[in-house]
């Protein structure tokens, strides 16, 4: 089996990519006004979730991982088996600042 040249796709990854993490934040700052903003909650695990996939397929190994984490503590909120803390903010506002510097990288390479 051939592996596929994924080179061709960079920039509409970069694309999306930066979209993901504008949702990412804009959820963020909601939050912060209304922890029991369940709509962003659902944009944070939605937006996650799409990067993570495509990063994955990408081979962007660090921003997969990033929008893992992600992932799983949003998705643990909308099980109601966390609540929107400080904890949770922490991790998303560190996160979203490791998948900006992350993207830094891969448009500079």
């Amino acid at each position: 089996m051939d592996s596929t040249d994924l080179s061709d796709y960079k920039n509409i990854y970069l694309q999306t990519a930066k979209e993901y993490i504008n949702s990412l934040s804009s959820a963020c700052s909601k939050l912060s006004v209304n922890s029991s903003d369940n709509e962003a909650v659902n944009a944070i695990h939605i937006s996650s979730h799409s990067l993570r996939s495509q990063s994955q397929v990408m081979g962007f190994s660090a921003i997969a991982d990033l929008s893992g984490n992600i992932e799983k503590a949003s998705d643990d909120i909308l099980n109601k088996a966390n609540l929107v803390d400080d904890k949770f903010m922490n991790l998303l506002k560190n996160s979203v600042d490791g998948l900006n510097a992350e993207m830094s990288k891969i448009e500079k390479t």
